[in-house]
């Protein structure tokens, strides 16, 4: 298979490299505007983390600022530009972008295509914007962000990584050079320093570029129908229902809390049916336990909500998570920094 995904490997990494060529060089138009623009992106895929730092450091920002999230939507069904509601529906917007809204109320939340329209009509009906957060915006060339981050996971960051579809990036490793930030995700509570500076000198950072490492800190369960917390989840055994891209951390991270944990996978932004809670609800009455319960991931949780009347009497819950970043005082002065600059 791989004599098969090699050469097409190539030719992706041709096309790529032509078309960032066009972008370095202005043939191809990449349009700045009078507003300070972060973007969270990568080089792979999926799977870094991007949406829960974009969460990060919407908060950060806010603070002091009024944020604008942008995002595409990812295999939402309405089309074109929309602003996120609270009472918007994943299916109709997207999961990433509703959870953003849900974890940000007073920050405006908006889904399109075309970045720079977007930006430009965001603007328009909000002239309070202060900064902008383009949420998986790295490959999007054709809006200049003053600010760009890019989030890799500790256990396969991009240097050990493919091509697409021999592997899972997006471009060639060397385009990295155009990020100011470099942050290892879902790095390990118990990484020592050696392995960070290991891990550190193998990015071949820039003299432009500042690395951190962040981890993922894991909360108190909530249940989905009223976000009240769970008391002594010690005590359940968990159906866990994952619809992300990698949902190791996260069993790892139960285990390691003493829980059985019977997993049913999804594929990532997974689209749930009825259907699919019947065969969740018939898994989940296999175990015998006394004290057990259904959990998920909080950006499956915007779209298992609308199934609280499928779930009938069964505990559902789902766990939150906080970003924890190494050196986070240096990190949000560098944030803020740029945004006063511009």
């Amino acid at each position: 298979m791989r004599l098969i995904l090699y050469p097409l490997s190539i030719i992706y990494g041709i096309i790529t490299t032509i078309r960032n060529f066009l972008f370095d060089y202005g043939i191809m138009e990449s349009k700045t505007h009078k507003i300070p623009i972060i973007c969270v992106g990568n080089l792979s895929l999926g799977g870094s983390g991007k949406t829960p730092h974009v969460n990060y450091i919407a908060k950060v920002l806010s603070q002091s600022h009024k944020v604008s999230i942008l995002s595409r939507g990812y295999r939402r069904r309405l089309s074109g530009f929309h602003y996120i509601e609270l009472n918007s529906t994943a299916s109709d917007i997207g999961d990433e972008p509703l959870q953003l809204k849900l974890n940000n109320p007073n920050c405006i939340v908006a889904v399109n295509g075309n970045r720079n329209i977007a930006v430009t009509k965001i603007l328009s009906d909000h002239p309070e914007t202060s900064v902008i957060l383009l949420d998986d915006g790295f490959q999007h060339r054709k809006i200049a962000a003053g600010l760009n981050i890019i989030v890799t996971p500790f256990h396969k960051p991009f240097i050990k990584d493919n091509l697409a579809p021999l592997g899972t990036l997006r471009e060639p490793i060397n385009q990295a050079t155009r990020a100011d930030i470099i942050i290892v995700s879902k790095t390990p509570s118990n990484t020592n320093s050696k392995e960070r500076k290991e891990m550190t000198k193998s990015l071949n950072l820039e003299s432009h570029q500042k690395g951190y490492f962040s981890s993922i800190k894991y909360q108190r369960y909530k249940c989905i129908k009223n976000n009240s917390k769970l008391e002594n989840e010690q005590e359940y055994s968990i159906t866990l229902v994952s619809g992300i891209e990698n949902s190791t951390p996260l069993v790892k991270h139960l285990q390691e809390q003493g829980r059985e944990v019977n997993l049913i996978k999804f594929a990532d932004h997974h689209n749930y049916t009825s259907k699919d809670i019947e065969n969740i609800l018939s898994l989940h009455r296999q175990n015998e336990s006394i004290k057990k319960l259904i959990l998920t991931t909080e950006k499956d949780a915007t779209k298992l909500r609308r199934f609280l009347t499928d779930f009938k009497q069964e505990n559902v819950y789902y766990i939150p998570i906080n970003i924890v970043i190494n050196n986070k005082d240096i990190f949000e002065k560098q944030l803020f920094d740029y945004v006063k600059s511009n």
